[in-house]
């Protein structure tokens, strides 16, 4: 019983930390992830959204997160922003996420789900149907170029 109190208690923690003010807006971007997506941007034949979701308590999240995109990639990316409870919904060729499991209306989204790699994955492995990116060093070019195809 003891067990169970304190995963609720860590869990409650967690979960007041990225409810709290800033929580978003101070998050640093991966290494390597902002130049990635500004060079996927200038590629021909290529358009690049950034797909995010809110949390359930969203006081600050929604804005963080524009203004996230906005210190760091600027104001005209924020045309590229899609902010979803429901990333099945959105159209495109590849979705690259870190939530192993996408769920939502449409049960075969028109994208193929690129699976970046974190902490909260990684003990996932070979058992992981999609297909990864380890981290913005890997070969991400490939992977678009594999849908010109």
């Amino acid at each position: 019983m003891n067990d169970c109190v304190c995963v609720f208690r860590l869990q409650d923690k967690a979960i007041s930390i990225w409810e709290s003010k800033d929580f978003f807006l101070e998050l640093d971007p991966l290494p390597g992830g902002v130049e990635a997506v500004k060079e996927m941007a200038k590629m021909d034949n290529t358009d690049v959204f950034i797909c995010t979701s809110p949390i359930k308590h969203y006081n600050h999240c929604p804005y963080e997160k524009y203004a996230w995109v906005e210190k760091h990639f600027g104001h005209d990316f924020l045309d590229q922003v899609i902010l979803t409870r429901d990333k099945t919904l959105v159209c495109g060729d590849i979705l690259i996420d870190d939530k192993p499991d996408i769920l939502g209306v449409e049960p075969n989204p028109t994208w193929e789900h690129i699976l970046f790699t974190a902490c909260h994955n990684q003990h996932l492995g070979e058992s992981c149907p999609h297909r990864r990116l380890l981290s913005w060093d890997d070969d991400w070019r490939a992977i678009l170029d594999s849908k010109r195809k």
